[in-house]
C-alpha cells in the first residue's frame, strides 16, 4: 500500500524541526525510506547514486533513461545535458579536447542551454555553483508541477534536500535560504493534498 499522502503530510513538521538542530539529508531520508515499497526504495537508491561523482557514468544515465519512473528519466536526462555542457566548458577553459569524456545522448535540443551557458560565463565560481543548483532545483519543481501525492514529489524533495545539505556545509546563509524555500514548497504541496481530498 502506498503511503505517499502520509509521507508528504509529515514533511513540513519534520523539516521545521531542522531549523533548530541543523539540516541533515540522512534524517529526512531515514524518515521516508521505511515507509516506501521495495520498488520505490530502489528508485531512491538509484537516485542517490548521483550523489557520488564516481557513479555518474554512462551506465548510470542509461539506467535512469530506461527507468519506469518519470521523474528519474526526466531529471537525469536534464542533469546529463548540464554535465556535458560543464565538460565542454572546462575543455575550452583548459584548451583540451574533451569529447572522450562526454556521455552520449540522442537528444540534440536542450531547452535550458542558453541559461546554462550564461551561468558558465559567470566568473564568480561560488555564484556559478549556486546558480547551477538553483537550476537543478527549478527543474525538479517543473517536473513535479502537477504532482501532489506520488513518488515523483518525494524524489524531487530528496533532490532538493541534497542540494540544501551541500550548501549548508559550505554557505550557511545560502543553505538557510534554500531550506526556507523547501519548507514553503512542502507546505504548499500538503495544502494541495487537502484540497484534492475535499473535492
Amino acid at each position: 500500500m502506498d503511503n505517499y499522502v502520509y509521507i508528504v503530510a509529515g514533511l513540513p513538521e519534520l523539516t521545521l524541526a531542522f531549523e533548530q538542530s541543523g539540516f541533515k539529508y540522512e534524517t529526512v531520508r531515514d524518515y521516508i525510506y521505511p515507509l516506501l515499497s521495495e520498488r520505490d526504495r530502489q528508485a531512491i537508491d538509484l537516485m542517490e547514486e548521483s550523489f557520488h561523482d564516481e557513479t555518474l557514468n554512462a551506465d548510470f544515465y542509461q539506467k535512469t533513461a530506461a527507468h519506469a519512473n518519470r521523474f528519474l528519466r526526466k531529471y537525469f536526462h536534464f542533469d546529463l545535458l548540464v554535465r556535458n555542457m560543464k565538460v565542454r566548458y572546462l575543455g575550452r577553459r583548459l584548451n583540451q579536447q574533451v569529447d572522450k569524456y562526454l556521455i552520449q545522448t540522442d537528444d540534440s535540443e536542450f531547452e535550458e542551454e542558453k541559461q546554462v551557458q550564461a551561468i558558465f560565463d559567470n566568473p564568480d565560481i561560488v555564484l556559478r555553483e549556486q546558480q547551477l543548483d538553483q537550476l537543478r532545483w527549478d527543474k525538479a519543481s517543473e517536473i513535479t508541477c502537477f504532482d501532489y501525492f506520488d513518488l515523483d514529489i518525494i524524489l524531487a524533495f530528496l533532490i532538493k534536500a541534497s542540494i540544501i545539505q551541500r550548501w549548508a556545509a559550505m554557505d550557511q546563509e545560502h543553505g538557510s535560504e534554500m531550506f526556507a524555500t523547501l519548507v514553503k514548497e512542502v507546505e504548499g504541496t500538503f495544502e494541495n493534498i487537502l484540497f484534492e481530498q475535499k473535492k
